[in-house]
């Protein structure tokens, strides 16, 4: 959060993809899993780029200014430029060279050349090479009978408005999504995510209540294609995190609650989108049932959060809060399955994950 205030404040983008980005800027310590995502994501970038990593937030700023000079420095770039791999488009070892083979022609030749080709569709399976780490798609029964391609694709680690460290592996019948598996990769071992921020008093309690819940918003209308509303919960979030007066910050979530309840454009947008009121609310679920759409799940949490700025006499987490994040984690295949990728995304947007609590968690019993 503290990165995305400091780029707003210097007139910097978020970059969405790593062909999009100059600069890779890594939070947090991260485990041998994530390293080496964070590693592929590196060898994306084009050039001019820089990399570093923030382990808290109070060396941010000082970080972006150092990747900012290490962009302008041209020996730099210029020595980055010549190290870097010249491999790309060679032959793999186990890959068929390309290179046509010579024949003397006849019956015999053409014999060998018919068996050549059988015998490369029968190894094509288990010599192909993977394209960017993707498997090629494999055959499986659809829901109306007929065979269908199975592709196995990844969702995260790396993903805009995602959780941190998850991954969610899904078999995809054409868009939609047959099945699926979750896990958040792990920080390094001492790295709790806290990131240096310790809040104490009550006050301070009530501002990280506010700055989740509006930093969960910013998520759900980023996905729902909203970015001016993202960006109105982008700010309230920073405003709050920045020690802003919360009756101040209690008006603006007012305003921004009220324009998501009035646009019929977000209502159709995330019509039929579901996740599980109990992930996250056990009494909602007494109330409604045991569905709840995206829609009403932002609405609460700026509800929540312009009572809390008022000063509501409320709890700010659950006491089980570990314990509903994980809940939550669980409840993804089963909650994905029959989705498309864009409601994939806004489901796990909804069900607001706190990676970090789930991997603290896990730390604990272990």
């Amino acid at each position: 959060m503290r990165v995305e205030a400091e780029l707003a404040s210097r007139g910097w983008t978020a970059a969405s993809s790593p062909a999009d980005a100059d600069v890779l800027l890594v939070c947090g310590a991260p485990g041998p899993e994530l390293l080496s995502v964070c590693d592929r994501v590196w060898s994306q970038l084009p050039g001019p780029r820089a990399r570093a990593t923030a382990l808290t937030v109070d060396g941010v700023a000082s970080t972006l200014e150092k990747l900012a000079a290490e962009l302008l420095d041209e020996s730099r770039q210029r020595g980055d430029a010549r190290t870097r791999s010249r491999s790309f488009g060679e032959a793999d070892d186990g890959v068929m060279d390309a290179q046509p083979a010579a024949h003397t022609g006849g019956h015999e030749s053409a014999e060998t050349d018919m068996n050549m080709d059988m015998d490369m569709d029968m190894d094509m399976d288990m010599d192909m090479p993977m394209p960017g780490g993707i498997p090629l798609a494999s055959a499986g029964p659809d829901r109306d009978g007929l065979e269908m391609d199975l592709l196995h694709v990844p969702l995260g680690p790396v993903l805009p408005h995602w959780p941190a460290g998850l991954v969610v592996r899904c078999a995809l019948q054409g868009d939609v999504i047959v099945s699926a598996d979750a896990e958040v990769l792990p920080a390094a071992v001492g790295d709790n995510g806290v990131g240096g921020v310790v809040l104490r008093s009550a006050n301070d309690e009530r501002r990280r209540a506010i700055i989740r819940r509006s930093d969960n918003a910013v998520h759900v209308l980023s996905l729902a294609g909203w970015p001016s509303a993202a960006g109105r919960a982008r700010r309230i979030r920073d405003a709050a995190a920045s020690g802003t007066t919360l009756i101040d910050t209690a008006s603006d979530i007012d305003r921004l609650s009220r324009s998501v309840r009035r646009s019929w454009l977000l209502r159709w947008g995330l019509k039929g989108v579901m996740i599980d009121a109990p992930a996250a609310d056990p009494k909602r679920a007494a109330r409604r049932g045991s569905d709840e759409a995206v829609r009403d799940r932002l609405i609460d949490w700026l509800d929540q959060a312009a009572r809390i700025a008022r000063g509501a006499a409320e709890a700010y987490e659950a006491p089980e809060y570990a314990e509903l994040q994980r809940k939550g984690l669980a409840a993804i295949p089963r909650l994905l399955n029959g989705t498309d990728i864009g409601s994939a995304r806004l489901i796990v947007a909804g069900l607001a994950i706190d990676t970090a609590a789930v991997a603290h968690s896990r730390e604990s019993f272990s």
